[in-house]
C-alpha cells in the first residue's frame, strides 16, 4: 500500500470530513490525526448529532462509528444517503459484525476500518478516498470548460476551428472546413465520395463512441450521456479526441453534429509532467484498444539500470533530470527507428514501447540496450570520483497475452521491470 504523502496533504486539503465518534478519547486521538492531513474537520458525538450537522452544509467525506446512542451509524447513513446517495463514508467499527457488514453493503458502503486503526490501513483509504473525490473535481472543473466550449461552437459559422456536420436522412449534407481537415478530406466532394458513413472515421476504445453508419452513429450519440459523447481519430500516428454536441432540428428533421478537440485537456489529465509521455492509464488504454485486434501483443519494456541509488547519490532533482533525459532519448530513438510506436511513461524508472510497425526491430532493440545516460549532473560528480559513474538501459521485449484481463496485463507488465 503506497502513499505519497505529499499528495495526499494535496488532495485533502480539497476536501471536508464530517468525523462521527461516541468515545471521547478516540474521537479525540483521531479527529488529531485526521487534523494533520485534513483542515476542514467537523466532530460529533452521535449520529442524532451529525446528521443535523451533515444538513447545515456539504461534507466531501463521513467517518462514522456504528455502535452509539441516539442514532447508530447505520440510521445516520441511512438518512445521508436519503440527502445525497453518492455520499463518501468510511465506516469504523471495533468487531467484525457481518449483519450490520451485509446492511451496509446493501447501502453501498464499502469502505471500512476496524478499531484499534492501523494507520497506514487507515491512511491509504483516506488517501484513495481523497484522491478519487480530487479527481472528480478536477473532472467536473474540465467538463464545465468544456460545456462552455460546446455552447460556444453551436453558434459558430464555418470559418471557425470547431467540426460542423449535417445529417438529414442519415446522409450528411454538409461538413464545415474544421471537419473536413479532421477527416483528412480535401473538398466536401471527396468526404462523399470516400466516407459518406463519417462513424467510419473514429477508432474503437472503451470510452469512446464509434459506429459503421451514420445512423448508428446518432443513435450511439443519443443514447450515452454528454460527457460521454467523445470520439477518436489517430492521424499520422497521433491519437485526437473530440467531444461530440448532438443537436436536433425539428423543423428540418435533421441533426447538427459539433466536434470540438478536447485533447488538451484530456493529455493534461493522461500526460506525465516531466517526461511529456503518456501515462500508465493512457498505456493501458492503448493495449486495450489493441487487444481487440489481436490475441497477442508484443511489448518493449525499459529502464535505467541501478537506478534505485540514484536519488541517494545525486538527490530528487538530479534523478528527475536524468529521468527525463532518458525519455527524451527513448523518443529520439523511436522517432528515427519506429516513428509510428507507442511510448509511455508507465511509472517511476519504468517505460513502455508498443512497436505498432517494426521493419528493423531488432536494430530498434539493439539501439534502445545501448543507451548510456550522462547529465551534467552525473559529469560533474564523475570529476570528483576516480571511476566515472554511467547509468544504462535494461530492455526486455514481451509478449502480452490480450485474453487476459486488463488488470492481470497491468500486473504481468510491473513484474517484467528489473530495478536492480
Amino acid at each position: 500500500m503506497d502513499i505519497n504523502i505529499v499528495k495526499l496533504k494535496k488532495y485533502a486539503s480539497l476536501c471536508s470530513v464530517l468525523y462521527v465518534e461516541d468515545d471521547e478519547l478516540i474521537r479525540s486521538a483521531t479527529a488529531s490525526f485526521l487534523g494533520r492531513f485534513f483542515p476542514d474537520v467537523v466532530l460529533a458525538e452521535d449520529g442524532q448529532q451529525g446528521l443535523e450537522i451533515y444538513k447545515t452544509r456539504a461534507f466531501d467525506v463521513v467517518i462514522t462509528d456504528i455502535n452509539m446512542p441516539n442514532m447508530n451509524g447505520i440510521e445516520m447513513i441511512e438518512a445521508i444517503k436519503q440527502i445525497k446517495y453518492g455520499q463518501a463514508i468510511i465506516v469504523t467499527s471495533a468487531y467484525n459484525d457481518s449483519e450490520n457488514l451485509m446492511k451496509l453493503i446493501e447501502l453501498d458502503v464499502d469502505k471500512f476500518v476496524l478499531k484499534p486503526f492501523n494507520n497506514k490501513q487507515f491512511l491509504y483509504v483516506l488517501y484513495k478516498i481523497a484522491e478519487d473525490l480530487t479527481y472528480l473535481k478536477e473532472k467536473k472543473t474540465l467538463q464545465v470548460e468544456v460545456d462552455k466550449a460546446l455552447t460556444m461552437a453551436q453558434h459558430i459559422v464555418n470559418e471557425v476551428n470547431v467540426g460542423i456536420v449535417l445529417i438529414k436522412n442519415n446522409v450528411v449534407t454538409m461538413a464545415n472546413n474544421a471537419f473536413l481537415k479532421i477527416g483528412g478530406f480535401d473538398t466536401f466532394e471527396t468526404l462523399q465520395l470516400e466516407m459518406p458513413e463519417i462513424g467510419v472515421l473514429f477508432e474503437e476504445a472503451s470510452h469512446c463512441v464509434s459506429a459503421a453508419t451514420n445512423e448508428e452513429l446518432i443513435k450511439e450519440l443519443q443514447s450515452v450521456k454528454k460527457e460521454e459523447s467523445i470520439v477518436r481519430i489517430i492521424l499520422n500516428t497521433k491519437t485526437i479526441e473530440y467531444q461530440v454536441t448532438l443537436t436536433y432540428i425539428e423543423d428540418d428533421d435533421s441533426y447538427i453534429l459539433t466536434f470540438t478537440d478536447v485533447t488538451a485537456l484530456h493529455n493534461a489529465l493522461h500526460t506525465d509532467p516531466h517526461t511529456k509521455l503518456p501515462t500508465r492509464y493512457f498505456i493501458l488504454e492503448k493495449i486495450e484498444l489493441l487487444k481487440q485486434k489481436s490475441s497477442k501483443l508484443s511489448v518493449i519494456t525499459l529502464n535505467i539500470k541501478h537506478f534505485r541509488n540514484v536519488e541517494k547519490i545525486y538527490g530528487k532533482h538530479a534523478s528527475l533530470e536524468i529521468e527525463v533525459e532518458f525519455a527524451h532519448i527513448i523518443k529520439s530513438i523511436k522517432e528515427r527507428r519506429c516513428p509510428a510506436s507507442f511510448v509511455g511513461y508507465f511509472s517511476k524508472n519504468s517505460f513502455v514501447i508498443i512497436p505498432l510497425v517494426m521493419d528493423d526491430a531488432k536494430e530498434f532493440e539493439d539501439e534502445l540496450k545501448s543507451i548510456k545516460v550522462m547529465t551534467d549532473t552525473i559529469e560533474k560528480h564523475n570529476r570528483n570520483n576516480s571511476e566515472p559513474l554511467e547509468l544504462f538501459s535494461n530492455v526486455q521485449n514481451i509478449t502480452i497475452d490480450t485474453t487476459k484481463e486488463m488488470n492481470q496485463i497491468e500486473i504481468d507488465l510491473i513484474n517484467t521491470f528489473d530495478f536492480m
